[in-house]
């Protein structure tokens, strides 16, 4: 029922006399309420938030008219309040108008003319506050929502507008729409948190301009979000490689280097393009599916633009589906720990074993880390999932330590070791398994160093403190370099694999140049992605000592490990003998 036109009335009296007079004078203009006692009147206000105008006397037993009326604000901010009271309270009515609290008073005993012409008086200020609002409301979806603060371009509501509007003409003549074409801008590397936002505003407008210069012609060009933008033309579709060049035309208004500040970035970007059909209702689910285009555009090598198909909702359908699932399967410990060695090859001994998570889903089989850890990360459960881990292998470790392995090596994403609570999470996997910290290694991507590196110093220095050894994963293939070596208290260094994969393609120089840094900063290092004994020889050819890949072992349950360590050492005993003997001859 619209508040406006039937207002509601609360009168709290602890007269039930007086209330009885005033309702037959309220009805039937007004939904009247009645209460004996300001308690009763706040638990009717929570139940009508709504209420217009609130009537109450004074002097009442407990909780008196004064606290009453400002304990309803609370509750009901709009309503417009009214206070009976007797001539010889005069001065405290006189004292809440001043303050606020009422809009006036009526000396009791109150004539009915008298009492409707004080609430008509409150009633005629809440409707006029409240056309007010309303007035302000549409100035600012008209002038100020559809437009974007920082750039001047169409906002998110007004691209939702213009959507639907042309959907709706268009659909009556059964029309195609146009495309969408959504841009989103990737800093490489990704922003430290500490850069300055109004350099940022000023390089969003820079984007704005010379997306606008590339985009003429658009029925609509608009931020979506911070550093996403969305054209929509409203032509009839072309075919898919028309629509690809479009797309890469448009990418070429946002790639490029820029000094943001005082820090220089590079920026990619990933556009996710909707042909608009015929008959498709709902500007949201446009956007939506041009967002799961960016979405897979973003995984794209080459090239990152990707054009919605059916294949694509499916796809995100699939997503959804394993996102659901791995919450039940964190939650109910579905998921194992595999567990892959680390061999010194000098000594032909293992140096360490690195825990490594994996599922075997009910309806999709297995499904690899590459596919359900960014799925963690993007749906908030990498932090949980961490911590699964973190306690499972602190666990597991005890009879890894019976095994010979000397040390348990296991991942942490950055978003995990972030959090507020990873240290303690960290200290009490330790406490409960019992295991000794040397007998632990935390690996961090090397994405720390996109991150606030004073913050993650902080952090890891902290869990060196705890014994424990940091090790960097993956070095060498995103925001690192060999200057950052020394900038952050770590142990190890882990060489990824696609350098001895290029070996002869480069790799071999930056391999040997890792390894060497390393050394001098006496940090040991790991080259990952051995497979082969080729690849095993050019290893050992750069200097390399701890291996890790295929060649020596996959990553394996707990009880194959120890199968497999006992063929290990029966070998190196064999080649400790065959060396012993050739030395003798």
């Amino acid at each position: 029922m619209d508040n406006l036109n039937f207002p509601r009335v609360l009168c709290v009296d602890d007269d039930r006399d007086i209330l009885d007079a005033i309702a037959p004078h309220l009805h039937p203009s007004y939904l009247v309420e009645l209460a004996t006692s300001g308690a009763e009147g706040l638990r009717l206000l929570r139940q009508h938030p709504d209420t217009a105008v609130i009537v109450s006397d004074l002097r009442m037993p407990g909780m008196d008219g004064s606290k009453f009326l400002a304990a309803s604000r609370a509750i009901a901010p709009d309503a417009r309040r009214i206070l009976l009271t007797g001539c010889d309270d005069m001065s405290a009515a006189i004292a809440a108008v001043n303050d606020g609290q009422i809009c006036r008073f009526l000396t009791k005993p109150c004539a009915p003319r008298t009492f409707l012409a004080g609430i008509e008086f409150a009633l005629s200020e809440y409707r006029s506050e409240m056309a007010n609002r309303s007035a302000i409301r549409q100035f600012t979806a008209r002038h100020v929502l559809g437009e974007d603060r920082v750039t001047g371009l169409a906002s998110r509501e007004r691209l939702l507008e213009t959507l639907g509007s042309l959907i709706d003409e268009r659909n009556l003549g059964r029309e195609a729409v146009g495309t969408v074409y959504l841009l989103h801008i990737h800093f490489v590397p990704p922003f430290a948190e500490n850069v300055d936002s109004a350099a940022v505003d000023e390089w969003i407008r820079a984007i704005a301009e010379q997306l606008t210069r590339k985009a003429l012609g658009a029925n609509c060009i608009a931020r979506w979000d911070k550093n996403v933008f969305a054209v929509f033309d409203d032509l009839p579709a072309s075919a898919p490689e028309a629509l690809y060049r479009r797309g890469q035309d448009l990418a070429e208004s946002a790639t490029s280097s820029w000094e943001i500040g005082s820090v220089y970035v590079t920026t990619e970007i990933s556009i996710g393009i909707v042909a608009i059909a015929a008959g498709m209702i709902e500007p949201q689910v446009v956007m939506r599916h041009a967002e799961l285009a960016e979405q897979e555009a973003r995984g794209n090598s080459g090239a990152k633009v990707a054009l919605y198909t059916a294949e694509t909702g499916a796809k995100a359908e699939y997503q959804r589906d394993v996102i659901r699932s791995l919450r039940k399967a964190i939650t109910d410990g579905e998921l194992e720990l595999h567990y892959q060695p680390i061999v010194d090859i000098n000594t032909h001994t293992v140096h360490s074993v690195e825990a490594l998570a994996r599922w075997s889903h009910p309806r999709y089989g297995k499904i690899p880390p590459t596919v359900f850890i960014p799925l963690a990360e993007a749906a908030g459960l990498i932090i949980s999932l961490g911590a699964w881990v973190l306690r499972q292998a602190c666990s597991d470790a005890r009879a890894l330590l019976d095994l010979g392995f000397p040390r348990i090596a296991l991942n942490v994403s950055i978003m995990q070791l972030l959090d507020t609570g990873f240290l303690y999470s960290l200290y009490i996997a330790l406490e409960e398994s019992g295991l000794p910290p040397s007998a632990l290694e935390i690996e961090v991507t090397e994405s720390v160093f996109a991150q606030d590196l004073d913050r993650v110093r902080s952090i890891l220095l902290d869990i060196r403190k705890l014994g424990v050894c940091v090790a960097i994963d993956d070095f060498g293939t995103g925001y690192s370099s060999l200057s950052y070596l020394n900038q952050l208290p770590v142990n190890l260094v882990k060489i990824d694999g696609a350098f001895i994969r290029d070996f002869e393609r480069g790799g071999e120089a930056i391999l040997g140049a890792t390894i060497d840094v390393a050394h001098k900063l006496h940090l040991e290092t790991i080259v990952e992605g051995v497979e082969t004994p080729t690849m095993l020889a050019q290893a050992r050819s750069v200097g390399a000592i701890l291996i890790q890949g295929y060649h020596f072992a996959r990553p394996m349950p707990l009880a194959a490990l120890a199968e497999w360590h006992a063929g290990f050492a029966r070998e190196s005993d064999e080649q400790s003998t065959q060396s012993v003997a050739m030395r003798a001859s």
